[in-house]
């Protein structure tokens, strides 16, 4: 298979987006509409890009690596070896141990409790990406025939313009049904697989079209990180909009943000596109930190899984030795840098752990 020298940097950047959305997320703890909560509102929406990435990212290296004829059995063995053992060992690990908000044992959950989180992703708050991801693995097949077939006629472009309208029609309706009918059904609907099938899709076109995809990256202007800044700041004045009108974050309706889904993919594809010009630059100036980048993008499956404990027990520490909360400024900084190095870090010592890259998605890792 071919290997793009993009998708570690891009791993990387969005494992940082990641771990950015979970300590930003702790807004919603600041008593009251605060300068502070709002910027952290700010960072929560503008950082959501990552698991568009992350999925944009998967379609690319499953259509470079499966194309052609290609055993579905094998397809399906090397996917379920790299998804299920890590979304069931920490399915089970966050229902022992509560991570939002605080650090404790969660008690034993219920049959019930236990059978929503495996089907819905609801085991911690991160985990709806598994939900999702499983989805694309099992279509992927029918979904690359599909797309290339559309290729074929040279309606490839077509195809992604019409699931770009079902992404903003899917996910604005899935808002709609749950602001009038029950919070549940957004719960449902956004886990389902046309929720981010473009940027699947995407992924694929930019496997099967590499060099054209890289010529129209490199024409771009600088009016290209501008516009990218610049739907990023609408999309969190939108968010920041409706704080400030309804005096916190869960008095919000859903219904408010249907406009944020109908604009979000405006700001995701600009993203992925300034994203791979930083990777370009990051690997044209090579050094240390360009190593240390594409490092921190390999483990970023690792990161994703551990994160969350990682800053539930820096809070804690943070909390215990200075006092400080997350209503506190200093606290979020400090948190996102050492929960990113922290994390990093617990990653690179457990594959040293016989059998773990089981459980942290990477099979072939040291096994002791």
């Amino acid at each position: 298979m071919v290997w793009f020298f993009e998708v570690g940097y891009l791993r990387g950047f969005a494992a940082l987006a990641v771990i950015a959305v979970h300590v930003s997320m702790n807004f919603t703890l600041i008593p009251g509409v605060t300068l502070l909560a709002l910027a952290n509102v700010f960072v929560y929406v503008v950082t959501h890009f990552a698991v568009p990435v992350f999925i944009f990212i998967s379609g690319w290296v499953l259509a470079a690596r499966y194309s052609g004829d290609y055993s579905l059995r094998e397809f399906y063995r090397r996917r379920a070896w790299r998804i299920l053992p890590p979304y069931l060992f920490f399915t089970a690990l966050y229902l022992l141990v509560a991570v939002e908000g605080t650090f404790e044992f969660a008690g034993v959950p219920s049959p019930e409790r236990v059978t929503e989180a495996l089907l819905l992703g609801t085991g911690a708050y991160h985990l709806w990406f598994f939900a999702l991801i499983i989805q694309l693995y099992l279509l992927f097949p029918l979904i690359v025939r599909g797309y290339d077939l559309f290729d074929r006629f040279g309606a490839a472009l077509p195809l992604l313009l019409s699931l770009l309208f079902l992404l903003a029609l899917w996910n604005t309706g899935a808002h709609l049904m749950g602001a009038y009918l029950g919070p549940e059904w957004y719960t449902v609907l956004i886990r389902l697989f046309p929720s981010h099938l473009f940027y699947f899709v995407l992924g694929i076109h930019v496997a099967r079209h590499t060099e054209g995809f890289r010529s129209t990256v490199r024409s771009l202007s600088a009016a290209w990180v501008l516009a990218a800044a610049g739907a990023g700041a609408l999309l969190g004045g939108i968010w920041v909009a409706a704080v400030l009108h309804y005096g916190s974050f869960s008095g919000s309706s859903l219904a408010v943000f249907c406009i944020y889904r109908i604009l979000e993919p405006l700001y995701y594809v600009p993203v992925i596109a300034v994203l791979v010009l930083a990777a370009w630059r990051l690997d044209g100036g090579g050094g240390r930190t360009a190593g240390a980048s594409r490092s921190f993008g390999e483990h970023s499956y690792g990161i994703y899984l551990i994160h969350p404990l990682v800053i539930a027990a820096v809070a804690a520490a943070w909390t215990s030795l200075t006092g400080l909360t997350w209503a506190d400024w200093q606290t979020y900084p400090v948190i996102f840098m050492v929960a990113a190095l922290a994390s990093y870090a617990a990653v690179r010592v457990l594959f040293h752990v016989p059998y773990a890259g089981y459980v942290l998605g990477e099979p072939r890792a040291r096994r002791g």
